[in-house]
């Protein structure tokens, strides 16, 4: 479920060798637990509407990590269904896909990364038709400084377009990548009739679906313009699917050897295998397409697969992201997930970005609390000086926090201009213990830290409900 750089800039910038061990964005389908407890603070638990990193960079300490909480998107989105809390435990459903490219060339963010939810976003503070689930968006602050609002990458209409369907048909998008000179890959959550490619009338939630470059109109920002109608067609089929994942060889969390996909769930562009040439219209067009990395919904332990080399486990520097049939289950620990007494996580992946994420998260143990009620709030910093500022926001229904705009920081938007009070917190994983607020009230949190190179960073936000 991503999208990567272009291949020329690729090429340039020298990020297939980089590629190798780079890190992932994921989400899981069921509530995990990090390898490392993440200091036994509330941002060891991963959940299905939050994004997780695990960096490949070293072979010691392998652990995924909080990348986006759920408070954070809630700051960003504002009190979309407008019942005046801005706090909302089931927002976006589950993030059923992830699709990342740099435009302009920077640092990975929350700003920056599209995501498609199983659930709308309500559309209270960004307007109709907010985020739905056949939706590849993000909620930014837009040029005229409004936040809490969405820039689309693929709207469902235009996934509607070119799968032939008639106007207003409802779909909902499973996965998703591509590159401006590869195309769009995607998937659908259900099977559906369609009339599209050569003369394609139905897909399957297992294949995987294309939009070649030439039926693709991209914006100056890398979004998708336009789309020619009827363009899709199936590059891979659920049946060729399923033959990628039986040649891995790669076992699931009860040390079963899969050999079908079922449903397709996360998809990325594998940049360190060749390209593929595959055969479409009755194999009568031959087409280059790059080798694609995927997850599936029989793929408990949360394995990653490769279609590079007729089908393999992917390798990301030291790290193999599954256990061979041969060798016991695949138990979550590949990708950084603390697995259960015996067997693997239960878990799949459900989204996965190849990205360049780094990590500065704030959140609160309770996002909700009673007046005179002790306040905690969790913090992950990367810096050698750290505070955590909070400042009021407002409790009217619909608002959304204000923010502004700082390049190229972990996170890139302040939220705190105005604050009411900072806290000096202790560098990596650190509790803040408040006393209690003795009024409602509503409180954007945000940490700032200076590193050991001497920048300033800022975290992502999170919001407290007083009530």
């Amino acid at each position: 479920m991503t999208t990567r750089l272009p291949c020329v800039l690729l090429l340039c910038l020298g990020l297939p060798t980089v590629a190798a061990q780079s890190p992932f964005l994921f989400t899981t389908s069921q509530t995990e637990q990090t390898l490392s407890g993440s200091g036994g603070t509330a941002l060891k638990t991963l959940r299905p509407n939050e994004v997780a990193m695990i960096d490949f960079g070293g072979c010691m300490g392998l652990s995924a990590e909080k990348w986006a909480p759920r408070t954070c998107y809630g700051t960003m989105a504002g009190d979309e269904n407008g019942d005046t809390a801005t706090w909302n435990p089931t927002l976006f459903g589950t993030i059923d896909a992830l699709h990342w490219m740099l435009a302009p060339i920077g640092p990975t963010n929350q700003r920056t990364v599209f995501f498609s939810p199983s659930a709308a976003m309500q559309p209270g503070v960004s307007g109709a038709p907010a985020i739905r689930p056949g939706d590849t968006a993000r909620i930014v602050r837009d040029s005229s400084g409004f936040d809490g609002q969405v820039e689309y990458f693929l709207t469902m209409e235009q996934v509607v377009t070119a799968l032939g369907m008639p106007v207003g048909s409802i779909v909902d998008v499973d996965a998703i990548a591509g590159d401006i000179h590869y195309g769009i890959f995607f998937s659908l959550d259900t099977d559906a009739v369609v009339s599209c490619g050569c003369n394609e009338v139905f897909v399957r939630d297992g294949d995987v679906l294309w939009i070649a470059p030439p039926a693709i109109q991209w914006a100056a920002n890398f979004c998708v313009q336009t789309v020619w109608a009827n363009s899709v067609h199936v590059i891979y089929t659920e049946a060729q699917m399923d033959a990628f994942l039986g040649n891995a060889v790669v076992s699931d969390a009860t040390w079963a050897c899969l050999g079908s996909i079922q449903d397709l769930e996360g998809l990325d562009i594998d940049y360190n295998s060749p390209p593929q040439i595959v055969m479409l219209c009755s194999n009568t067009v031959a087409v280059t397409v790059p080798a694609l990395a995927f997850t599936g919904e029989t793929m408990t332990g949360c394995s990653v697969v490769t279609t590079g080399g007729g089908g393999s486990i992917l390798q990301r520097g030291c790290a193999t992201l599954g256990s061979s049939c041969w060798f016991g289950a695949t138990t979550g620990t590949q990708i950084g997930l603390l697995p259960p007494s015996s067997g693997g996580v239960p878990s799949f992946i459900n989204a996965l970005a190849t990205a360049f994420p780094r990590q500065f998260t704030v959140e609160p143990q309770q996002h909700q609390v009673a007046t005179n009620s002790p306040v905690l709030i969790d913090v992950y910093s990367p810096g050698i000086i750290t505070a955590v500022f909070a400042r009021f926001d407002s409790m009217a229904a619909n608002s959304v926090a204000p923010s502004l705009g700082y390049a190229n920081l972990h996170f890139p938007d302040e939220y705190i201009t105005g604050y009411a009070a900072s806290f000096w917190v202790n560098n990596g994983y650190s509790n803040l213990s408040l006393g209690s607020i003795p009024f409602p009230c509503k409180i954007v949190w945000q940490a700032v830290c200076i590193t050991a190179g001497s920048t300033v960073e800022l975290s992502t936000p999170a919001t407290l409900d007083v009530y």
